[in-house]
């Protein structure tokens, strides 16, 4: 979603549950196309050795096609709050800010905010996913999401779910910032180039993702740490990482984010666009506009 999606007062509220429901299934489908991608860049992050696409690939078959979808349950059920916390949140501090939608500064506050305020329900998302990810190469069954759960609050008390709360922070607010007015920017370059707005809205979300994330990329690598395993400190992670003796650490794992954040963000916002641009033109048979025609001026068109 973007700035323009925010503006549109054509379209009803019947209209908009439908389109939440194909932007729904649009996001959940991008979950699963994207999780195997997700799962290698958690493995290769949280490892203390470099190692390479392919070989984390050939570990995580071996133990079984179906680990690499590991950690996926939460996520796909917490995928509604989660929207509702990040987009609302922009869109209401957007409106507040800059009710005209002409403001840059405006949408890079608002999408730092939007990273900042979605910490709370995704922080606990992302390391419980960790947990289960970390798992993806060994043949043992799979850990179950309550077990995982109950896990980490035995061991680390109820803030153990907020572990690393302040990297994911330092990940989140400049990469929602960038990608909220990358995508804006980008759309609406790419419809001034006269590009359709399918392949206008597939392309800026797809560069804006990428963007996001190479800003990000060195703070997620931390976060990953401190949240796999035994879970760590800052300062005991950022000690391990030195001693690698390499800066090319902090960017482990960039090669699948941004194929999967191409592919993903590209088709979930390319199909959300679709859906919207549909709607305008094929309402819902169950919820018809209730429209008013002029026969005068009808006979005169």
């Amino acid at each position: 979603m973007h700035l323009e999606i925010f503006r549109k007062d054509d379209v009803t509220a019947q209209e908009l549950i439908l389109l939440s429901q194909r932007f729904f299934q649009t996001g959940l489908a991008g979950l699963v196309v994207g999780h195997p991608m997700d799962t290698v860049k958690i493995l290769m992050q949280s490892s203390c050795q470099k190692v390479s696409v392919m070989g984390v690939t050939m570990a995580i078959q071996q133990a079984g096609v179906t680990n690499f979808f590991r950690g996926l349950s939460l996520p796909v059920f917490s995928y509604v709050g989660v929207n509702a916390v990040t987009f609302g949140s922009y869109k209401a501090c957007i409106d507040w800010l800059d009710p005209r939608g002409s403001s840059t500064g405006a949408c890079l506050v608002s999408g730092a905010f939007s990273g900042l305020v979605q910490l709370v329900p995704s922080v606990p998302v992302e390391i419980v996913k960790i947990q289960q990810q970390n798992t993806a190469t060994s043949t043992d069954r799979s850990v179950k999401l309550s077990q995982c759960i109950r896990t980490i609050v035995q061991n680390h008390g109820f803030r153990g779910l907020y572990t690393g709360i302040t990297m994911h922070a330092c990940r989140d607010v400049p990469g929602f910032a960038v990608y909220f007015l990358a995508y804006s920017k980008f759309f609406r370059f790419n419809l001034a180039t006269g590009a359709s707005p399918f392949w206008s809205s597939f392309f800026a979300g797809a560069v804006s993702g990428a963007l996001s994330w190479i800003v990000s990329t060195p703070f997620d690598v931390v976060k990953t740490r401190m949240q796999s395993g035994p879970m760590r400190t800052f300062k005991a992670v950022l000690r391990e990482m030195i001693r690698e003796k390499n800066c090319a650490v902090f960017f482990r794992g960039l090669n699948m984010i941004l194929l999967r954040a191409f592919i993903v963000n590209g088709f979930s916002f390319a199909v959300f666009e679709y859906s919207l641009h549909w709607l305008k033109f094929h309402p819902y048979p169950l919820f018809p506009r209730q429209r008013t025609v002029n026969r005068t001026t009808s006979q005169e068109i």
